[in-house]
């Protein structure tokens, strides 16, 4: 990849830059049919966000075109799907960590009773925190090296 794709800010159906990072070769023999270097497009194609406590938002991409010289060839690849970290994770430490919180504020404030309650009021915020915010972010950054496979043979 030689542009960034970020689940913040880009949409399906934007292109991205990318080139090829090695030879491909005609499957019949080893003639090198693409050298390294082409110019290729690859398309968003899909974006799911997480739940608000659970999941994991994904970017799907596929191989839309790479160029040959002065030529364009489209392509139909298998797509490429990345992942962000899962949200339940998350969820469970914002929670976990408002309960520890909260017990702390709570047992300052009124001993072993008022830990108890500050818990509960601790836990309860960290979900409420969770409820309102988007899904996890995931990017693929420039630079990263993807891998895609032909649905169908290419006539070069």
């Amino acid at each position: 990849m030689i542009e960034e794709v970020d689940s913040e800010k880009n949409t399906v159906g934007q292109t991205f830059k990318a080139s090829l990072m090695e030879d491909v070769t005609a499957s019949n023999s080893n003639r090198v049919v693409l050298p390294h270097g082409c110019d290729v497009v690859v398309k968003l194609v899909n974006t799911k966000e997480s739940g608000k406590f659970t999941g994991k938002s994904e970017l799907t991409l596929s191989l839309w075109s790479v160029k040959l010289g002065d030529r364009v060839i489209d392509v139909d690849t298998q797509t490429v799907t990345k992942q962000s970290d899962s949200r339940g994770t998350r969820t469970a430490t914002t929670t976990g960590g408002g309960a520890i919180v909260g017990a702390v504020i709570g047992g300052i404030a009124g001993g072993g009773k008022g830990a108890a309650i500050g818990a509960a009021a601790g836990a309860g915020a960290g979900a409420g925190v969770e409820a309102v915010t988007k899904g996890q972010r995931v990017k693929i950054p420039s630079e990263t090296r993807l891998t895609f496979t032909l649905d169908n043979p290419v006539k070069i």
